[in-house]
């Protein structure tokens, strides 16, 4: 897999596209870390076939009520302008 910096990614997107397409998955890089891996949609598909939805998964789980931690009461939802 071939690593960008993201400024060579913006660049040389049209490079980065096809090479995701011909090469396989290339990631993207901010300020030294890893930040995002660009993937073709054949194989976005590929790899997100078979993942169950969250609350499947949840539905699916073998705890009993009693085995769960105890639910910490809801806190009050706050109204007013966000800046």
């Amino acid at each position: 897999m071939r690593v960008w910096q993201l400024q060579d990614a913006r660049s040389h997107f049209k490079d980065l596209f096809d090479r995701a397409l011909a090469k396989g998955p290339q990631r993207v890089t901010r300020r030294g870390k890893e930040a995002v891996v660009v993937v073709s949609e054949e194989e976005w598909r590929r790899v997100t076939r078979n993942v169950p939805a969250f609350g499947k998964l949840l539905a699916a789980s073998p705890l009993t009520d009693q085995e769960l931690p105890p639910r910490r009461p809801a806190r009050a939802i706050r109204v007013g302008t966000f800046d």
